[in-house]
C-alpha cells in the first residue's frame, strides 16, 4: 500500500488499520466557509475565535511570539487587522489539530510526551515552509504553512495505535536504498504518509495539499526522474521537503544526523525552485536567527 496511490472508500478502513481520524471542530469548518465566502467577513471571523477564551488566548500567545513579530496584540480583531486571517485560521488550525490528536484517555506518559514533542516539530516545519514560500515569493505562503503542519499528522496516530512506531520511524530513517515509508508498510500495511492524506481529506485541506501530502516521500522518483508530477505540487513538494532539511526533521523524527532523503535530492530540488547554493545557505542562516532547526523534540 502506497502514499502516492490511495486506496478506494471501500477500503479505507483497512488502510487505516483500526485508526480514527478526528473530524475537525465546528469552528474549522465555520472559518472555511467564511473564508470561501466571495466578500469574506473578517469581523464575523475574529467574533468566532473571541467567542472561545482558551482558544483567542492561545492564539495571541502564539501571534505574540518573536517569530510573528513580538507584537503586542490584546485583540483577535487586531491581530487579523495587523496579520491577515489567513495566518490567524492557520494558528488555529495548529492548536486545534494537535488537540485533537492527544485527547485519547489510556495514552500512557512517554507516548503522550513523544507526541507533543511532535506537535512542536510539526509547527517547526510550517514555519519554515512559510519563511522558504515567503523568500520564494510563492503565491501563498499561509498554504506552505498548512502542508507542514499537515503532512506528518498520520506519526500521532500511529503513535496511538502501535506502541513500537517510533522505534520503525526511527529504523525507516536509516534506509539508503528504500523510501522511508517503506519500512512502515512492511510492518503495518500502511504508513504515515497515507494516514495523513486521510486526515488532510478529513479537515477539508485544498486537493493540491493533499495530493502533496500523499507522495511526500516519494521525491526521489519525483525530483530525479522526468515524471509527470503536476509543477505545483512538485513545487510544494520542494518547499516542503527543505523546511524538513531546515528544521533537522530526520533527526527529531527519525533520530538520524544524516538526512539521507535530502542528500538525494537537494541538487535537484534547489535547481527546480530556483535557488543558487548561496540562496540555500542565506535560508539555512535566516531560519537560524528565526529559532528553526537546532531542537531535539521526538526522542
Amino acid at each position: 500500500m502506497t502514499a502516492e496511490n490511495p486506496l478506494t472508500q471501500e477500503n479505507v478502513d483497512t488502510i487505516l488499520k483500526g485508526i480514527t481520524i478526528p473530524s475537525p471542530p465546528q469552528i474549522i469548518a465555520d472559518l472555511q466557509m467564511e473564508m470561501a465566502m466571495p466578500d469574506p467577513d473578517l469581523n464575523e471571523m475574529a467574533d468566532m475565535i473571541s467567542k472561545d477564551p482558551g482558544l483567542a488566548g492561545g492564539v495571541l500567545k502564539i501571534l505574540n511570539s518573536p517569530f510573528y513579530g513580538q507584537h503586542d496584540i490584546g485583540s483577535i480583531s487586531r491581530a487579523v487587522m495587523l496579520l491577515g486571517m489567513n495566518t490567524v485560521a492557520n494558528i488555529v488550525n495548529t492548536l486545534y489539530l494537535r488537540d485533537s490528536m492527544s485527547q485519547e484517555d489510556d495514552i500512557a506518559d512517554d507516548v503522550y510526551k513523544a507526541m507533543t514533542r511532535f506537535w512542536d516539530s510539526a509547527t517547526d516545519v510550517a514555519r519554515a515552509c512559510y519563511m522558504v514560500a515567503y523568500r520564494l515569493r510563492y503565491q501563498s505562503a499561509d498554504m506552505a504553512y498548512m502542508l507542514g503542519l499537515f503532512h506528518n499528522a498520520g506519526i500521532p496516530l500511529l503513535m496511538q495505535r502501535f506502541p513500537d512506531y517510533p522505534d520503525v520511524i526511527a529504523e525507516s530513517y536509516l534506509h539508503k536504498e528504500h523510501r522511508i515509508v517503506d519500512c512502515e508498510n512492511k510492518h503495518y500495511d500502511t504508513n504515515h504518509a497515507v494516514i495523513s492524506f486521510y486526515a488532510a481529506r478529513s479537515w477539508k485541506l485544498p486537493e493540491l495539499l493533499c495530493k502533496v501530502i500523499a507522495k511526500h516521500h516519494s521525491v526521489v522518483e519525483i525530483f530525479t526522474d522526468k515524471d509527470q508530477t503536476d509543477p505545483d505540487e512538485k513545487y510544494l513538494l520542494g518547499i516542503l521537503k527543505m523546511g524538513e532539511h531546515l528544521t533537522g526533521l530526520a533527526r527529531t523524527i527519525g533520530n538520524n544526523e544524516q538526512d539521507i532523503e535530502w542528500q538525494k535530492i537537494e541538487e535537484s530540488v534547489l535547481d527546480y525552485l530556483g535557488l543558487s547554493q548561496i540562496d540555500y545557505e542565506d535560508l539555512v542562516a535566516y531560519a537560524a536567527d528565526q529559532g528553526i532547526g537546532g531542537q531535539t523534540y521526538f526522542m
